[in-house]
């Protein structure tokens, strides 16, 4: 599944960090060096994974890396890796499900309206962007729904890898690396996130299965 692709495509240069990981090529670079800190940093997200549909590129704010420089070990970025493996091919069998027999509804009614119905063109064309909309909210929500679950999972997998304190730490060096940033003493960051419970976020994903821009709850 692409993920961000026009980042991943923006992303040149030498890495600071590559791994290979199950045959996929997973590399890291500074958003430091790039027009994006402001855009992602300055809102509260550190971290962003990209793919072209094989390999990844993982963009992520210097200080934040050096903070939580563990939670990207190899063994980490594989779960995530398989997490985001898991979520395409969920995405694109949900948009299969959702998309054939659609476009099979809308040329019968389209068939039937020419032949029987011109005097209602009009009226039958609103009432299919109305249930187009209303598919793709649906479609969405049954998404999101798989997505977060997966998500949840992928979480689980890293505590049980970090155990329980030291998941706890990671958790605990994020919220400190926060307020640092954004020189708050006391008051929590607000970020884009919806979870913002424990590691960090990998963009989240949308139901468009080319221009995904996902966030995996790491955070």
């Amino acid at each position: 599944m692409k993920l961000n692709p026009k980042i991943y495509n923006q992303l040149k240069g030498t890495p600071f960090m590559s791994q290979n990981i199950d045959g996929v090529l997973v590399e890291f670079f500074y958003m430091d060096d790039t027009p994006y800190l402001y855009q992602y940093a300055g809102k509260g997200r550190f971290a962003i994974w990209t793919s072209n549909g094989l390999n990844y590129r993982v963009l992520i704010e210097k200080t934040y890396y050096e903070a939580i420089e563990g939670f990207y070990e190899e063994p980490i970025n594989r779960i995530w890796v398989n997490f985001l493996d898991r979520i395409g091919k969920v995405t694109k069998k949900i948009n299969m499900l959702f998309i054939i027999p659609i476009i099979i509804f809308y040329l019968g009614i389209a068939v039937l309206a020419t032949l029987f119905f011109q005097d209602y063109m009009l009226t039958i064309l609103l009432v299919l962007i109305v249930m187009v909309v209303i598919s793709n909210m649906i479609q969405g929500q049954i998404v999101n729904k798989r997505v977060r679950k997966e998500n949840q999972a992928a979480q689980e997998e890293i505590k049980q890898y970090l155990g329980e304190d030291g998941f706890n730490e990671m958790v605990m060096k994020q919220e400190e690396h926060y307020k640092a940033y954004f020189k708050f003493d006391d008051e929590p960051v607000e970020t884009e996130s919806d979870d913002t419970e424990s590691t960090e976020t990998i963009e989240s994903i949308e139901t468009d299965s080319t221009e995904s821009e996902t966030e995996n709850n790491e955070e």
